[in-house]
């Protein structure tokens, strides 16, 4: 079993390098990838712990880069990349962890706003309490605490309110709930060249997740950028048909294909499972052959 998409609390996961390591070694999980949010900071971590004193596994190095498409923002992995080479990138967020939370505090006072418009009801005492908190998590789990709300979280979040609030709301320009995060970030193709500069190979995560676009037009597109070596066919948001579309997509370009939960905290994901159950070895950046089934 693998997880080669995990989020630690250095940008917007709950758990500390060393609780992710301990929960990955309980679970028998043998390959692992912290995948942080433009930052690097867990491999920086991990230079100077006894790494085996957690966690016997092999831990390949990863991030999720931000980008800019179509004047949206949207996501792409680096994996197996040279550390050193690449913590010095100008794609790095070097943000102060106080900068941070001021930022946070103003989307959240924006998201509260919209929700008063919207007449959703919120707990009164919401606010930041640490760097890794994101406005967007607090605002969503808080919504489906007040059942008044559920009317209108039926159309923001779906019935089963597995809609990524993020992806499908306050990225999404059509949405109210819309921050435009775009300004100042780099195209796929910069990010790419980034990755690739530094030794590692770029991976296409959670195509399915996004709403509100075509999903296999922005594949395609992507596609054609001749930038990609593989696809991430597992994700926890991805239901069989499309992760069976995303693997003979890769079988037919000739692309590594990788799997992860995109854990972030065991309220919202289980580390090395999606719904479809264990993310397996075979989907460990690989390629396919004509064989695998």
């Amino acid at each position: 079993m693998i997880d080669l998409h995990i989020h630690s609390n250095y940008s917007d996961g709950y758990y500390t390098v060393k609780e992710i390591l301990k929960m990955a070694e309980e679970e028998n999980i043998n390959t692992i990838s912290f995948c942080d949010h433009n930052v690097v900071g867990a491999y920086e971590e991990l230079k100077d712990m006894d790494i085996k004193k957690y966690y016997n596994g092999k831990i390949i190095t990863g991030i999720e880069f931000d980008f800019v498409y179509d004047k949206r923002d949207f996501h792409i992995l680096g994996y197996n990349f040279d550390v050193e080479k690449l913590k010095n990138s100008r794609f790095i967020d070097k943000r102060t962890k106080e900068d941070l939370m001021k930022e946070e505090e103003k989307n959240l006072e924006f998201f509260k706003e919209v929700c008063k418009t919207m007449g959703i009801k919120l707990s009164s005492d919401l606010k930041i309490t640490k760097p890794s908190e994101r406005a967007n998590d607090i605002i969503k789990s808080d919504m489906q605490k007040h059942k008044e709300n559920d009317d209108i979280l039926d159309k923001i979040l779906g019935k089963d309110r597995k809609n990524s609030f993020w992806l499908g709301q306050v990225t999404n320009p059509d949405s109210p709930f819309y921050i435009d995060f775009t300004k100042g970030l780099p195209t796929a193709v910069e990010i790419a060249n980034e990755i690739h500069k530094a030794s590692g190979i770029v991976v296409l995560p959670h195509v399915f997740e996004y709403k509100s676009i075509d999903n296999i037009h922005f594949l395609n597109e992507m596609h054609k950028l001749n930038i990609l070596d593989g696809i991430e066919c597992i994700h926890s948001k991805h239901n069989k048909e499309q992760v069976n579309f995303l693997m003979n997509f890769c079988k037919q370009n000739n692309l590594i294909m990788s799997g992860g939960s995109d854990f972030h905290t065991d309220k919202r994901q289980t580390l090395g499972h999606t719904e479809l159950g264990e993310i397996l070895d075979k989907f460990c950046l690989r390629k396919w052959n004509n064989n695998d089934g």
